[in-house]
């Protein structure tokens, strides 16, 4: 715990002198930077150290080589922005003693829940072999058909192999959401300047951030649904707020999302609104630099995606426009996509099930049997929402039909791609809050709704701890981890040491016995032997190539 302690001391540190850096170079007045978010500020510094390991990836391994790269243009930040630097910080020092000790409880617990051993399965799957490829290689070419997961391209996980410190410490740390929970629930603290209607949003969405089937496997792990889930919440609060101090967030974070996760594609809309309302008011430099910005991240994201599945964006099935030579083949493809819609509406992967159902048998099984209790609570709410806003459509905060229609559109995009509700907790959630806020308006100026708002946080907290530990428990009883010395107090928990056995035909390749999960075993390793797959030279840095 005490090292992840300084690890996510030092992630904050470096990534507010990036954001503060940027935000400046991106033209916010010098007269704001007093007022700006703490938070906001990290968070946009940590998706400008995401595009520059994007573009190491693509020469170098993201080890100690890169990292000394990125701490070192993190000191000249430092160097020429230090005295607003220090206004800033004093500036976010100012909080009350209740905020500070209920945030101190918020430290201890993500440190705490981190350091527990990772119980995710999609960690041992693919996170975090692919982050190891990127920490011992630069970019392989067709990594994808070793295993088509790898092909999965997320910048999050880019960030993670980029604070891996494996190469310093020897022992694998992938823990980096526990920095964006905390970066999340200090700008979800409500401050005195806040209006009744965003100070019950910020509390809401506060509560939800912390429910524990979400916390339990997505805080532990690198999952690349967190960011999209707590991003997506935060750019609705910052678009309502109406604040100037988050236009460089409102700019970056949807850019940034979809290098996350490319289901996160919706979250462009924000951006589309953003550059028109700058062309309709002639800002045609500021749209400029928009378009500019927005290639800058793309970049090497399409260009990753290419190196390691031959298509631009994956998975989709596209036409082999660049014939690398090493593209997954469309039949892979088209598997893989039928995979998770099949599992989103059946939790199971049952392709035949799904090709035989109708829409409205897919939709009635997924309702009634893949829906939990909380997430039928949560689609009912955005199923009603639009009365509620009819209805109360002379209340309606400023600036908000852009942002609604953004909501709901979102939701629609994701019914038709895989409904599954954790990809969708970015949407729900603040329609969930906002819609609460509109029919039972006087809640928003509830006397203590503060404190029971922080009291909910804390016990979500502490049933999240107790629900890993049964969840660890039956875990290990059905052998889908092995369990691990639990000395956390200097270290986190290790991964499941997991036996494997050693293919040679056509390489040399570890598979785990007795499951899919490979977690940190060395490279290559995947669930099974890829057929017709073979080596494209002498070295696993070469990539990997599917013969036709």
């Amino acid at each position: 715990m005490l090292f992840l302690f300084v690890k996510f001391l030092y992630i904050i540190i470096l990534s507010f002198l990036y954001g503060h850096t940027i935000q400046r170079l991106l033209g916010q007045p010098s007269s704001l930077s007093g007022q700006t978010s703490f938070p906001l500020t990290a968070l946009t510094g940590l998706f400008g150290i995401s595009v520059i390991a994007a573009y190491l990836s693509l020469f170098i391994p993201l080890a100690g080589l890169a990292h000394g790269i990125i701490l070192g243009i993190g000191i000249i930040c430092f160097l020429f922005t230090r005295k607003s630097v220090a206004e800033q910080l004093r500036q976010a020092s100012g909080a009350s003693i209740g905020m500070k000790l209920f945030f101190i409880i918020a430290i201890l617990y993500a440190v705490t829940l981190s350091a527990q051993q990772s119980i995710t399965y999609d960690e041992g799957l693919y996170y975090a072999q692919f982050i190891k490829w990127m920490q011992f290689y630069k970019v392989v070419p067709g990594l994808a058909n070793l295993h088509v997961r790898f092909g999965f391209n997320s910048h999050w996980h880019v960030l993670a192999a980029v604070f891996n410190f494996s190469w310093l410490t020897g022992n694998t740390s992938n823990h980096i959401n526990g920095v964006l929970y905390l970066l999340v629930v200090l700008y979800l603290l409500p401050g005195k300047e806040d209006v009744s209607f965003i100070r019950f949003l910020k509390l809401g969405l506060l509560v939800l951030i912390n429910m524990p089937q979400v916390c339990v496997y997505n805080v532990i792990a690198p999952a690349a649904d967190l960011p999209v889930f707590y991003l997506g919440c935060l750019l609705v609060v910052v678009w309502l707020e109406n604040n100037p101090t988050g236009n460089v967030f409102l700019l970056l974070a949807p850019l940034f999302l979809v290098t996350v996760k490319v289901s996160a594609v919706p979250v462009l809309l924000i951006t589309l609104l953003l550059f028109v309302q700058l062309l309709r008011n002639k800002s045609y430099a500021k749209s400029a630099v928009l378009v500019a910005v927005s290639l800058l991240i793309f970049a090497p994201w399409l260009i990753r995606n290419i190196i390691l599945t031959g298509y631009p964006l994956f998975p989709m099935e596209l036409p082999d426009l660049f014939h690398t030579g090493w593209s997954v083949p469309l039949s892979v493809i088209h598997a893989t996509r039928q995979d998770i819609t099949s599992f989103a509406f059946y939790r199971t992967a049952d392709i035949a099930r799904l090709l035989n159902d109708s829409l409205f048998q897919r939709f009635s099984t997924w309702f009634m049997h893949s829906v939990r209790v909380y997430d039928k609570l949560l689609l009912l709410f955005a199923l009603v929402s639009p009365v509620i806003v009819f209805l109360k459509r002379k209340q309606l905060p400023t600036n908000f039909l852009p942002i609604y229609i953004f909501l709901v559109l979102g939701c629609c995009f994701w019914l038709i791609q895989a409904p599954d509700p954790r990809f969708a907790y970015g949407y729900l959630a603040p329609l969930f809050v906002i819609t609460i806020a509109l029919c039972l308006p006087f809640l928003q100026q509830a006397r203590y709704l503060l404190l029971f708002c922080l009291l909910d946080v804390v016990m979500f907290q502490a049933a999240t701890l107790i629900l890993h530990s049964r969840l660890h428990k039956t875990f290990v009883a059905q052998k889908i981890i092995q369990d691990v010395p639990d000395h956390t107090v200097i270290l986190p928990a290790p991964y499941s040491t997991q036996p494997v056995e050693t293919d040679e035909a056509p390489f040399h390749m570890y598979i785990p016995l007795n499951t899919e999960l490979c977690w940190d075993n060395p490279l290559p390793c995947a669930d099974h032997m890829p057929k017709g797959v073979t080596m494209r030279g002498g070295s696993l840095g070469d990539g990997f190539v599917h013969e036709k």
